[in-house]
């Protein structure tokens, strides 16, 4: 697949997930901590999904930043799995954080926003 569509393909799934996102706020009835919960999961699956199609050796520059932004939320997130004498809450809190400022890195990078 070439590097344009690919691109392409990327864009769709992110702009489809800061949509679904948005359409969170449309639930009034809704916890707050809910919501947050909704919108975490429509990132994870749209960074999930990205990650599907970014190939191992990008050699354009967006999907190069796009790979790097990747495993460095990896690094992260295996970085606080690895932490000891932290309590679940505050471990599912930074993990929540750590996926939503990649998240808002990629629609940042690929002008989403």
């Amino acid at each position: 697949m070439d590097e344009t569509r690919l691109v392409s393909d990327i864009r769709k799934i992110v702009g489809d997930a800061v949509e679904r996102r948005r359409g969170l706020v449309s639930y009034s009835k809704m916890e707050a901590i809910e919501m947050d919960r909704l919108a975490r999961a429509v990132e994870r699956d749209a960074l999930d999904r990205m990650k599907a199609l970014l190939p191992a050796l990008p050699a354009g520059a967006v999907l190069h930043q796009l790979r790097l932004r990747m495993q460095r939320m990896e690094e992260h997130l295996d970085e606080l799995s690895s932490k000891e004498g932290i309590a679940e809450t505050s471990r599912m809190l930074e993990s929540d954080d750590i996926v939503w400022r990649t998240f808002e890195d990629v629609v940042e990078l690929l002008g989403e926003g």
